[in-house]
C-alpha cells in the first residue's frame, strides 16, 4: 500500500508539527502538486493533481511519470527533466499535455523546483501543475480569429485606423498610409490633420456621421469619403469604424476601423449611371432621363411662372446618309451633331437624343422669341457638323419650336413641337416652324 507524504513527513518527524502542516497543505491546495525523485518517478501527488486527471492517487502512484504525458509531448517534458537532473537548471516553466483517465487532453502549465534538503537527504522535484485547457481553448480560437482577420485584412486590402478621443491621437497603421501615398510621419497623428484630408464637400456629411455615433445614437461608422493622397488626387475611401471603449457614463473614449479602397466602384458607379442617363453614341441625355429633365423643367416653370420652350430637331435625308455612306458615316454625323449641340448649349439648357435622328433641346426660362433665336443659332451654324465628318458634304435640319401654354404638360409640347417640325419637313426641309 503506497503511503502520501504527509505520512512519510509524519513518520520521520513525528515530532514536527510544522512538518505535518506543510504536508497537509501540499495535500489540499488548489492547485495541482506532484513530487517526484531525480529519475522521474512518482513520489507523491495531491488530491487536486488527481482530480485534474480523473485518477485516483493510488492508481496514479502505480503508472510512470511519463505513461500518463501525452506522445507528442514527451520530448519537451524529458528535456526539462534532463536539465534539471544534471543540475543546468534549478527550476523551469513550460507547457505540456496529460492524458486523462476518460482519454481527454487536459493542457497543462508546469512549474517545476529541484528542492535539495540537507546533503544526506536525496533531492527531489515539486510540480506545481495548473489545469490550462480552456485558456489554451480561447488562447488557439484568438489566434486563428486574428489569422483569419489578417487574411481578411490583407486580401481586401483594408487600411486600419485608431482614434484615441482623450489624447486626441489619430493613428493610421503601415497600410493606411500605403493607400493614400503616404510614408509614416508625413500626417501628423491627430485627428484635424486627417480630417485635413478629407475633401471640403465631404466633411460636413462626416461629421453628421461620427458625432451621433460617438453618443451612442447610431450603431457605427460606414461612409464613403474621399481622402486626398500625396499626390494631390482625390482617392475613394469606404471608411467603418466603431466605438471600442466608452467609461462608465458612456462617453467614447476609443474608435478603431478600416479605410478601403472603392475607387473602382465609383468608377463603375459613375460608368452606370452615365449608361442609364446618357446616349451612348452621342454623349447627351437618353430619352428616359431627357424626358425626366422635361418633366423638371415644366414643374420649375410652373411653380417660377417663368416661361419654358422646346425644340425639336431632325436631320433631313438621314437614311440617304446611312444607305450611300454606310452606317458607320452615320453614326459619326449623329457623334457630331452630339458634340456641336453640346459646345452650343446655353447654360441650364439640355439636349436629348430621342430617338434615331431625332433630338430635343430643352429651354428653361426661355420665351417664344429666345427660343426662336436660340433655334436659328443653332440652324445657321449646322454645317459645321458636316465639316467634322469626312465624306459628307452637306447636312440640314428640320425644326419646330413651341413655348409652354398655361398648365400644359409634356405630352401635349412634345406634340405640338413634333407637328410643328413634320410641317417644317413638308415645307420642303431646311427650315424652322415655330408657334
Amino acid at each position: 500500500m503506497k503511503t502520501n507524504l504527509a505520512q512519510v513527513w509524519q513518520s520521520s518527524v513525528p515530532e514536527s508539527k510544522g512538518l505535518l502542516r506543510k504536508a497537509r497543505a501540499f495535500d489540499h491546495a488548489m492547485i495541482g502538486m506532484a513530487l517526484l525523485d531525480m529519475d522521474g518517478r512518482w513520489i507523491d501527488v495531491n488530491t487536486r493533481f488527481c482530480q485534474m486527471l480523473g485518477y485516483r492517487r493510488s492508481s496514479m502512484l502505480s503508472r510512470s511519470y511519463e505513461s500518463l504525458t501525452f506522445e507528442d509531448d514527451l520530448e519537451i517534458s524529458r528535456s526539462w527533466m534532463t536539465r534539471l537532473r544534471s543540475g543546468d537548471i534549478d527550476s523551469c516553466e513550460f507547457e505540456k499535455r496529460y492524458r486523462g483517465s476518460d482519454g481527454r487532453i487536459v493542457w497543462t502549465q508546469v512549474h517545476a523546483v529541484v528542492v535539495r534538503p540537507e546533503p544526506q537527504e536525496a533531492p527531489f522535484i515539486i510540480c506545481q501543475t495548473l489545469d490550462i485547457s480552456d485558456q489554451k481553448t480561447t488562447r488557439d480560437a484568438l489566434q486563428e480569429s486574428e489569422a483569419l482577420l489578417r487574411v481578411a485584412v490583407d486580401g481586401a486590402d483594408l487600411g486600419m485606423w485608431h482614434w484615441n478621443i482623450e489624447s486626441g491621437q489619430f493613428i493610421f497603421n503601415e497600410r493606411a498610409h500605403h493607400l493614400l501615398g503616404y510614408q509614416e510621419g508625413d500626417v501628423e497623428s491627430r485627428l484635424r490633420s486627417i480630417m485635413g484630408l478629407v475633401h471640403p464637400d465631404d466633411r460636413k456629411q462626416l461629421s453628421e456621421l461620427v458625432i451621433p455615433h460617438l453618443k451612442g445614437q447610431r450603431p457605427g461608422l460606414d461612409q464613403v469619403l474621399r481622402f486626398r493622397r500625396k499626390d494631390e488626387r482625390y482617392m475613394w475611401l469606404l471608411l467603418r469604424g466603431q466605438v471600442t471603449r466608452r467609461d462608465g457614463h458612456g462617453w467614447a473614449l476609443q474608435v478603431s476601423g478600416t479605410i478601403m479602397d472603392v475607387s473602382k466602384w465609383k468608377e463603375l458607379e459613375r460608368r452606370l449611371t452615365r449608361m442609364a442617363t446618357v446616349d451612348e453614341l452621342t454623349g447627351l441625355l437618353n430619352r428616359r432621363s431627357g424626358m425626366s429633365a422635361l418633366s423638371l423643367a415644366i414643374q420649375s416653370s410652373e411653380r417660377s411662372r417663368e416661361p419654358m420652350s422646346l425644340v425639336l430637331l431632325d436631320i433631313d435625308h438621314f437614311k440617304y446618309i446611312n444607305d450611300s455612306l454606310g452606317h458607320q458615316v452615320g453614326d459619326e454625323v449623329l457623334k457630331a451633331l452630339g458634340t456641336f449641340l453640346k459646345s452650343n448649349l446655353r447654360g441650364g439648357d439640355h439636349a436629348v437624343r430621342l430617338g434615331g435622328e431625332e433630338f430635343a433641346i430643352i429651354l428653361p426660362g426661355t420665351d417664344r422669341r429666345g427660343a426662336v433665336a436660340q433655334a436659328e443659332r443653332l440652324f445657321n451654324a449646322i454645317g459645321q457638323v458636316a465639316d467634322a465628318v469626312e465624306g459628307v458634304h452637306r447636312m440640314t435640319v428640320s425644326m419646330g419650336v413651341v413655348t409652354r401654354r398655361e398648365d400644359e404638360l409634356a405630352d401635349s409640347l412634345l406634340k405640338r413641337a413634333d407637328a410643328l417640325m413634320y410641317r417644317a419637313k413638308s415645307a420642303g426641309r431646311n427650315n424652322i416652324k415655330t408657334d
